[in-house]
């Protein structure tokens, strides 16, 4: 056990000195080096949505006002070409010019959470280009823009087929690993039903696609060469993971793969922690800021819990009923990952699916099936040759799939706050019940992993900062007055009418929208919580204020600036309590319950 802490201290320490070489720059906050600036740097990433490019770029240099000149080496950029195609691949050296900012979360929304993950990713300033002007002067060739540019190819051939949009579209998700084909919605009804980790591709994938390989090589068997076949297979799957982009859990599917097929070369004993830990330390030792990932770090608690938990819970024996024995372990397997990982997805996304278990139950059989006929489908495609039945199959299949997906999470996701020590208390839980499990019987351990997880399941109730139904956000949009109220998981948007005066209440809250000329000797409809001013008005606050007596007046962004400055100059004169959307951003009222 001793081994195990100074390897530990060793590898911490380790980890520790490689993120501080290479953590990621920041700009300095000085209008000069953010504003209208010019950008140097490498195109990394090129992602095709219908409002534009948006690029991830390395950058090397920016040029500023007075000739202000920084360099950097570890520095990345989001990229919005606004209604335009860039014209950029990966790879290329671009130069263009632009206005910096940080990366903010959408503040007419109560689900934040974008910034956080982006910030995972090592992106926290973004910029935004109108007319999509972007100079392309070199190209850098590297493995990466070769991988993009393979699957590219692969993208515009799948969308070239038969197939009804939305199962091209799911299937360039399962396969190439690109989810920004799948709209907003396709991803909703699959976190509501708790699995959508099938939309990443993770360790069941490449186990899905490594037993095709397996199949397919095995008449490489009938020459005697069966671990030929085996070391073959994992030679293909690094491929495959060459072309979906390397992400970090498939990375470390194939380095377990690889291992794994070693060992069997070799007669040796397989051990799934040495395999899982290997190649933890590789993908950290090539990219130590993938630890901040939460892709990265779910895939590897999810595999690390069936490891530890899944061969204990399973009751059966496996020469008694082999068939049996399997389908409990798919049961145990999902019950050992999401037990390990649902904190870690809470944490982060603030909900838990209760339908996760029939989900992945009815899901997980079918999607090998599912990804070879497609596969099947794809191939006959490429030499020119289309089964109509395949092609039904795989767009029934999906459309069958995703009804009953949008059925079994409708409304049974919970909203949740999980805070850093309640991840830390229950994850000190399972490793005390992993060590009393796996390494040693020592009963002490099993009472500290029984004290933890109560622990941690009392504190659940007890933990604040969830925004309670009803609350609702008058929001900063230009066009309308907007307003969007909190309705457990999503929220609902109401839209005041244009050009006249329109009333809402919401919970005990009434709130008045003017966007029309008041007549004169105009009676009161009674008094209001909140008065939005819009555009459409052409009176002055001392009016309004004297009808409707608000206990807070807010100004549209429809309104003239010039006509919101006399607003706001005439609001402190009469000692009125008035709030700029334009200016002091959306309005945010909780209700408290």
């Amino acid at each position: 056990m001793f081994h195990y802490l100074w390897l530990a201290i060793a590898y911490v320490g380790g980890g520790m000195l490689l993120a501080d070489m290479n953590r990621y720059e920041h700009i300095d906050t000085g209008a000069d080096i953010r504003k209208d600036v010019s950008i140097c740097g490498e195109v990394k990433d090129v992602r095709e949505t219908t409002s534009g490019d948006v690029l991830t770029v390395q950058v090397r240099d920016i040029i500023g006002g007075k000739g202000i000149h920084q360099n950097f080496n570890n520095l990345k950029l989001l990229v919005k070409c606004g209604n335009a195609d860039s014209r950029a691949i990966s790879g290329d050296i671009v130069v263009f010019k632009a206005n910096i900012e940080d990366i903010k979360d959408n503040p007419n929304s109560f689900f934040a959470g974008y910034k956080d993950i982006m910030a995972s990713k090592g992106v926290f300033y973004i910029c935004s280009l109108d007319n999509g002007k972007i100079n392309v002067i070199d190209h850098h060739k590297s493995a990466m823009a070769l991988s993009r540019e393979i699957r590219n190819r692969l993208e515009c051939f799948i969308e070239n087929t038969s197939l009804a949009k939305k199962t091209q579209n799911f299937i360039i998700t399962v396969l190439l690993g690109d989810r920004a084909y799948l709209d907003s919605d396709t991803r909703a009804i699959f976190a509501d039903a708790g699995v959508a980790h099938v939309l990443a591709l993770s360790g069941m994938h490449m186990g899905i696609i490594g037993g095709i390989l397996l199949f397919l090589l095995f008449p490489v068997n009938f020459t005697g060469r069966y671990k030929s076949r085996i070391m073959l297979a994992a030679i293909l799957l690094w491929g495959y993971a060459f072309i979906t982009g390397m992400a970090p859990s498939t990375v470390r599917a194939c380095v377990m793969v690889s291992f794994a097929s070693l060992a069997l070369v070799l007669e040796r004993k397989r051990y799934v922690f040495n395999s899982l830990f290997a190649a933890t330390l590789i993908i950290l030792t090539v990219s130590p800021s993938t630890l901040y990932d939460a892709g990265f770090q779910l895939s590897f608690i999810c595999v690390a819990s069936m490891a530890a938990f899944a061969p204990h819970l399973n009751p059966l024996d496996r020469k008694r009923s082999p068939f049996s024995y399997k389908v409990v372990s798919l049961l145990v397997a999902t019950l050992a990952a999401t037990c390990g990982s649902w904190v870690v997805s809470a944490f982060y996304f603030k909900t838990f699916p209760l339908a996760f278990i029939p989900s992945n139950l009815l899901l997980l059989p079918i999607l090998p099936f599912y990804v070879a006929m497609a596969l099947c489908h794809l191939i006959f495609m490429g030499i020119g040759i289309e089964f109509s039945f395949l092609k039904k199959l795989l767009d029934t299949g999906f459309e069958l799939t995703e009804h009953f997906l949008r059925w079994i999470g409708n409304g049974n996701n919970i909203e949740t706050h999980v805070t850093i020590w309640i991840v830390a208390f229950w994850f000190g839980g399972l490793l005390s019940f992993a060590f009393y499990l796996n390494i040693v019987r020592w009963r002490p351990l099993l009472y500290v992993g029984v004290i933890l997880t109560c622990i941690t399941l009392v504190s659940l109730p007890f933990q604040s900062g969830t925004v309670p139904d009803g609350s609702f956000i008058i929001t900063d949009t230009y066009r309308d007055v907007a307003i969007n109220i909190k309705d457990g998981l999503t929220e609902k948007t109401i839209r005041m009418d244009k050009g006249k005066l329109s009333s809402l209440r919401v919970e005990n809250i009434s709130i008045i929208a003017v966007d029309c000329v008041l007549p004169e000797n105009y009676l009161s409809p009674g008094e209001c919580d909140y008065l939005i001013i819009a555009g459409g008005y052409k009176g002055n606050v001392e009016y309004v204020n004297g009808i409707f007596n608000p206990k807070k007046i807010i100004i549209h962004p429809s309104v003239r600036r010039k006509k919101e400055k006399q607003y706001l100059e005439e609001g402190v004169r009469l000692g009125v309590d008035c709030h700029s959307l334009r200016i002091d951003s959306p309005l945010h009222c909780i209700i408290e319950k």
